[in-house]
């Protein structure tokens, strides 16, 4: 009666298990540094009040550290003209802050206010100043950010992983 050997040499790693390595570790990369990384801001809420001539405006820029990651310029244009310009060395909140300026504006001028970051990035937001001039309904603009892309990407990573271990 003859025995079986056992065959005891190790699997070949195949480069299908490589690049699945490699995706999943830029999968995760991606996950943990997206708050780090450059990015416009994902909200810019305008409002003004006619009565003091005050022009406000709520940004959502999310950051690990306001210090080093944050809205460096604000700038607002008037009817296409450039009004004011504000610098900046840091933000208030790694989350969600406002600043208000004084516009002198009338009804049916058009505010532009573009807020850009300090890594790169930018959002504008258009508002027009109508006789009741609190939120004209048009200001309220978002943006998906990056978390986005990465549910995009782990989804793709995913069915990848998938579909290679099914064949």
């Amino acid at each position: 009666m003859k025995q079986r050997q056992k065959n005891n040499k190790p699997k070949q790693a195949t480069p299908w298990k490589y690049l699945t390595i490699i995706l999943l570790s830029a999968s995760v990369l991606m996950i943990t540094s997206f708050t780090a990384s450059a990015h416009a801001p994902s909200t810019l809420t305008l409002s003004y009040t006619l009565q003091t001539q005050e022009l406000r405006i709520t940004i959502t820029h999310q950051v690990a550290d306001p210090t080093t990651h944050y809205i460096a310029k604000i700038e607002i244009k008037k009817n296409g003209a450039t009004y004011n310009t504000t610098l900046y060395t840091e933000q208030p909140d790694p989350n969600s802050f406002s600043y208000s300026y004084p516009v002198n504006a009338t009804i049916g001028d058009a505010l532009d206010v573009t807020a850009s970051c300090i890594q790169g990035g930018s959002k504008t937001t258009q508002y027009t100043i109508t006789q009741d001039a609190t939120n004209n309904g048009k200001n309220n603009s978002s943006t998906p950010g990056f978390e986005l892309l990465i549910f995009l990407g782990a989804v793709l990573s995913g069915i990848f992983l998938l579909r290679k271990k099914s064949s």
